[in-house]
């Protein structure tokens, strides 16, 4: 008996270590995918600060600067619990990248935003407002897809088939 519970508490120091000498590595590795995603999104970047100032926008988490424009980290409500993205903006206000980072929407529906590209694409190289090119509103957002900028320069965007509700919290 005594012998089973020293076996157990080695093989309990031993998987700490390993958990401890694994944490800076699992901790670089993550800082490198972030770097690697903000250049992906803004091409041609060089470093980047991340700016600390207050946003009036409370979905703005981070922003990112660097020469040539910013990538900034949101987070708004979906259908099914908040929706992560980052988003590559230039100096001339177009966006230049788009990912879903993380999101608990439904399968099959509003999950296809991590990887319909049909879909993410049409926000590329845009600018403005952005719109749902939808009738009608929802509970969630409000939004009534005829939304209309200042300047009159809305972009339509088509939503995900059956996930509305997803497709208007990401354009917001």
């Amino acid at each position: 008996m005594k012998k089973m519970i020293v076996t157990i508490l080695a093989a309990a120091v031993i998987l700490l270590g390993v958990n401890m000498a694994m944490f800076n590595t699992t901790a670089q590795n993550a800082q490198d995918h972030h770097l690697w995603l903000l250049h992906t999104l803004l091409p041609d970047s060089g470093e980047f600060t991340l700016l600390t100032e207050y946003f009036e926008d409370p979905n703005i988490e981070h922003v990112h600067k660097a020469e040539n424009g910013y990538v900034i980290d949101t987070v708004t409500q979906g259908y099914a619990g908040e929706i992560r993205m980052c988003i590559g903006v230039n100096n001339d206000g177009k966006v230049t990248g788009l990912v879903v980072t993380d999101m608990s929407e439904t399968y099959g529906l509003g999950r296809e935003a991590l990887t319909d590209v049909d879909f993410l694409k049409q926000f590329l190289n845009s600018s403005g407002t952005f719109a749902v090119a939808t009738q009608g509103a929802d509970a969630f957002s409000g939004a009534t897809g005829e939304a209309e900028s200042a300047e009159g320069d809305t972009v339509d965007v088509d939503a995900l088939t059956g996930a509305t509700v997803t497709s208007k919290a990401i354009v917001r």
